[in-house]
């Protein structure tokens, strides 16, 4: 555990936050600082912020600081728990040549200089510039000696409850909004303002039916081919997620869901809209109940997605558009998610036949085709009755062969 740290700094207040401005030895910070993973007690989620942080970005910038003597950084912003930091204002301000001049400091001013005492049994975390802190401690590693190099950082403290966890995930993204677009997966793991990131945390972190490995807390957007075990990835849950949450509002644009905090009673709902989805998607589809109730859901998804095709919902893709086109019958027919589920439970599953074939399944290669994905949404559709596609033969006969015909439709 590193010892105590005494550091130059400035104390000010913005907000419901008063942060402190310090002058802080970059060793010290690759020696103390952590990545934001402590702001989540699921453990999945907070391997999930870690993994996106030490990929190649962070080795470019561990070469940077090598091999650039001009290098510099901007301020690192970081919150603290624990320990017993200590403020010690500097005071006794004097000016020998014109003690007059004492009256045009601010008691606000004199008060915000001093030092802060670290005790080194602190908890500190990046809430912005992680990509950098993750380029510091790799070039720490590899023995880049920093010298007499200082960062700026701001310190704000972090209260280790579950008010304080969402208050700190709600500036860590309002950080990164304002300055480099957040990454997807980052967003999911953090955002505290966007409902769907809200409720997919939610879902993965307090029901078993969702808990990782039934759905992949992953680093990726797609599942991984060797990923034998997870339905979804929470990337695709997120995806099905906003589908819903905008039928339900009865919106195209997704800015309301992203960037207001919907009250507490509109999460419950949105939640039990989510359960209730997925509750439907088991009823209606065995495959879908078995890995989400099997002990072992390894033993269900390797019979539904493997090199030989599979089942249309234990891929992204196939899970995606279905979602659309229940959103769609349920819009058309008056009819509630669940019930617009069960009217499609007879649409076809098997990925390597007819319609998938050859639009979103190559079955020479064994893999998806993701070109296919609007012909595949069309498909659905025409096989769920909705609306007229005086085109859809002939562009099914481009991709599919000529032979093909168009599906049944089921409803």
């Amino acid at each position: 555990m590193p010892g105590s740290l005494t550091l130059a700094a400035l104390r000010g207040s913005f907000g419901t936050w008063v942060y402190y401005v310090c002058i802080v030895p970059v060793a010290e910070i690759g020696a103390r600082v952590r990545y934001a993973e402590e702001i989540h007690p699921d453990k999945a989620l907070s391997a999930l912020i870690q993994r996106r942080l030490t990929g190649k970005r962070a080795k470019h910038i561990a070469e940077y600081l090598s091999n650039t003597p001009d290098r510099f950084f901007n301020s690192l912003v970081l919150a603290t728990y624990g320990g017993s930091p200590e403020w010690l204002e500097i005071g006794n301000f004097r000016a020998p040549s014109d003690p007059s001049r004492l009256r045009l400091l601010s008691e606000q001013a004199q008060e915000g200089i001093g030092f802060l005492m670290l005790s080194g049994k602190e908890r500190i975390f990046a809430l912005d510039g992680q990509h950098r802190l993750a380029g510091i401690r790799q070039a720490t590693s590899e023995d880049l000696d920093f010298g007499d190099d200082t960062l700026p950082v701001v310190l704000v403290a972090h209260r280790n409850d579950a008010a304080g966890r969402r208050r700190t995930r709600r500036l860590f993204t309002t950080l990164n909004k304002t300055a480099v677009p957040v990454q997807k997966l980052d967003i999911i793991a953090l955002d505290e303002d966007d409902a769907m990131a809200i409720v997919a945390r939610r879902l993965v972190e307090n029901d078993s039916a969702f808990r990782d490995p039934r759905t992949a807390v992953i680093s990726s957007l797609s599942m991984p081919v060797a990923n034998k075990t997870a339905l979804m990835t929470i990337a695709t849950l997120y995806d099905v997620l906003k589908i819903l949450f905008l039928h339900e509002i009865g919106k195209r644009s997704d800015r309301t869901l992203r960037f207001n905090r919907p009250p507490d009673a509109r999460l419950d709902h949105f939640h039990e809209l989510a359960t209730d989805y997925f509750s439907a998607l088991a009823t209606a589809f065995k495959a879908v109940a078995d890995v989400r109730t099997a002990e072992d859901p390894r033993a269900v998804t390797r019979k539904h997605r493997s090199a030989s095709g599979g089942h249309i919902l234990f891929r992204s893709i196939g899970l995606e558009n279905f979602t659309r086109t229940v959103v769609a019958f349920a819009d058309e027919r008056e009819l509630t998610i669940p019930q617009a589920v069960a009217k499609l439970r007879a649409m076809p599953v098997d990925i390597s036949a007819p319609p998938y074939r050859g639009v979103i399944w190559d079955p020479a290669r064994g893999v998806i085709v993701p070109r296919g994905k609007p012909l595949l949404r069309r498909l659905m559709f025409h096989m769920a009755g909705l609306g007229s596609d005086s085109k859809l033969l002939a562009d099914y006969k481009e991709v599919a062969g000529t032979r093909v015909r168009l599906p049944a439709k089921i409803a």
